[in-house]
């Protein structure tokens, strides 16, 4: 895009200079023009301020002029014209004592400017000059009466321009390589400066992709811990405290006491050591590094198939090979709190689990039937696990969707480029 902008900035720069030159190139030439008029047999012209025809004197001094030899190579054909758009003398005579209506840059000459037309001719008065076809420089020149400013008449020449026509195309040639070396510099120049941010972004989003998976194996690292101490701690005393129990049990009953509150406290401390030790076990994966892909995301549907009592339908299609424990994880993770959103907030209704893998990249999706929900009312950031899933993901590199609206059910998905989970991420 800097590259398009250059070039399009280039172009109008190099084609105004182009026509600046050859503007100021004819406005020069047709300057000298004028000086050389103004300064050529000035009594024959000033004939024209008190009549309005030229004597046969004046006619044959012009006769002589224009038709010298150094002169006559450089001029095609010279017109003195009228006011009132008749011309006094050119040297093409048939055009002599006849009215054409005056061209925009005979107007402007009436009014005392030179002016100056570089290429073909357009007047009507112009056919023999056209039919040349070659390059033409027609100059208009006003006549002044001496002692006053008034126009009497206007001298027209057209004069060769080959000369001319070959050092514009030069100067043009000249003017849009500089035109384009400078573009070419400020291209390489934008290409380096943005090649470098481009580095150092990618610097920059590496160490952060890395601070995230290191985050991410910190937290894990965490569970674990807190798993273990779950097991060992709390889930140890209960368990010691049901024995103790237990223990108790024929004492109570050769007692009569009441065995009903008993059964109560037992009761309540075996469903405390089972959600213990389910916490402990969800926080805490199994050992997956040497198992498939496929494996571990089976076993994390059968988990919670078999923790929760419900059907989970799931379809693995093909799936890359060599895939990194860290994405494995990543994986194994998505399919547990994902089937534990379907479970908790749809009843486990209609819970799928798709897997499949088109070779550039693989995707996995779980979905539900259940009510849905508004993303844009319930707040996406809101939902810690689905944040915390999202933040896995992005941190590999994958891209993360959330599909739901009210009563169209849920779908999450996650899709991974092939290439970035091979085993060099492990």
């Amino acid at each position: 895009m800097a590259s398009l902008v250059v070039v399009s900035g280039m172009v109008v720069l190099g084609s105004f200079v182009s026509a600046e030159i050859e503007e100021n190139v004819v406005h020069n030439a047709a300057d000298a023009t004028a000086l050389y008029v103004n300064s050529l047999h000035g009594s024959h012209l000033q004939e024209l301020a008190t009549g309005s025809e030229l004597s046969e004197e004046s006619l044959r001094a012009f006769d002589a002029t224009f038709r010298a030899t150094a002169l006559d190579r450089q001029l095609i054909s010279v017109k003195i014209w009228r006011p009132d758009g008749r011309i006094v003398y050119s040297t093409r005579r048939y055009l002599m004592g006849q009215t054409f209506s005056a061209s925009p840059n005979l107007l402007k000459a009436l009014k005392g400017e030179v002016t100056a037309q570089f290429g073909s001719p357009t007047d009507e008065a112009d056919v023999a000059e056209l039919a040349l076809e070659v390059p033409l420089l027609e100059i208009y020149v006003p006549i002044r009466a001496t002692g006053d400013d008034r126009i009497v008449a206007v001298a027209d020449f057209f004069t060769h321009a080959g000369m001319l026509k070959a050092g514009l195309d030069t100067a043009r040639l000249h003017s849009w390589i500089a035109v384009g070396v400078v573009a070419l510099l400020q291209i390489i120049l934008l290409y380096g400066i943005v090649s470098r941010g481009n580095k150092t972004i990618e610097s920059q989003r590496a160490r952060l992709v890395g601070a995230r998976r290191a985050s991410i194996e910190t937290n894990e690292r965490f569970l674990r811990r807190v798993s273990a101490d779950l097991h060992d701690g709390p889930a140890q005393l209960i368990s010691l405290a049901l024995l103790r129990l237990d223990s108790l049990r024929p004492l109570l009953a050769a007692d009569h006491s009441r065995p009903d509150e008993f059964e109560k406290i037992r009761a309540a401390l075996q469903d405390g050591l089972r959600d213990i030790r389910q916490l402990s076990a969800g926080l805490a994966p199994p050992h997956i590094e040497a198992q498939t892909l496929r494996k571990v995301l089976e076993l994390a549907i059968r988990q919670h198939e078999r923790r929760t009592g419900t059907a989970v339908d799931a379809t693995i299609g093909a799936l890359p090979e060599g895939i990194s424990p860290l994405y494995k994880l990543c994986l194994y993770r998505f399919v547990q709190e994902g089937l534990n959103n379907a479970y908790r907030h749809a009843a486990g209704a209609g819970q799928t689990v798709q897997v499949d893998s088109n070779g550039e990249e693989f995707s996995i999706e779980v979905a539900d039937t259940g009510p849905g929900f508004s993303p844009s009312n319930s707040g996406f950031g809101d939902r810690l696990g689905l944040a915390g899933l999202r933040d896995r993901v992005e941190s590999l590199g994958g891209k993360f969707s959330v599909e739901t609206q009210p009563g169209s059910g849920t779908k999450v998905r996650a899709s991974f480029p092939v290439a970035h989970n091979g085993a060099g991420d492990s």
